[in-house]
């Protein structure tokens, strides 16, 4: 399979033409993440003209529960179109974790749509609670677009981005959480 990196919808100065515009909230380039034992990813979509907003149609508002069936790798139903892939994603057998072309978007718990200024604009929030699985002490790739229609569950290489690509680069922390810092009352 196409790696994440073969992916672009950028004109040759390097900015997006795209009708969307994608942005990763966090992590931040250069962070490290889940040092607490757990991180989230945030990220947006926002259509750049009123024209786009019709293209985020589809996204809704709504708490995917992690016990319920439709938290799994994958699309995401409340953001259709929406495609997160993390490099150090594992292949699993018999799962639908299918290594760093696997489309996370499905396991986004908290998504929700707002309008400002006439245009569209979506918030998609992933608790990572199981940091380690994903890698530990190990640089990643977070790589985020959007496709329109529905996401695939695994990406071919062969998607058409309607926004542009985020790459974000950052640490997912390896070990325990800090200890708290101590108090004596005198």
């Amino acid at each position: 399979m196409p790696s994440p990196a073969s992916i672009a919808f950028e004109s040759e100065d390097g900015t997006s033409s795209a009708p969307l515009t994608a942005q990763v909230i966090a992590p931040s380039p250069g962070d490290i993440a889940g040092v607490g034992g757990l991180f989230s990813v945030d990220i947006s979509l926002q259509a750049r003209t009123r024209a786009a907003n019709a293209l985020l149609s589809g996204y809704t508002s709504f708490f995917n529960d992690p016990n319920a069936k439709t938290f799994h790798p994958g699309p995401d139903p409340a953001a259709p179109g929406l495609v997160v892939l993390l490099s150090t994603t594992p292949t699993v057998a018999n799962t639908p974790l299918q290594g760093p072309n696997t489309n996370l978007a499905g396991v986004f718990q908290v998504n929700d749509v707002t309008r400002t200024n006439g245009l569209v604009r979506t918030f998609n929030s992933w608790i990572v609670s199981k940091a380690g699985f994903f890698g530990s002490g190990v640089p990643a790739t977070l790589t985020v677009y959007a496709v329109n229609g529905t996401a695939p569950a695994v990406v071919t290489g062969n998607e058409q981005p309607i926004s542009n690509v985020v790459r974000e680069t950052f640490t997912i922390a390896g070990g325990s959480a800090p200890a708290p810092p101590s108090y004596s009352h005198r």
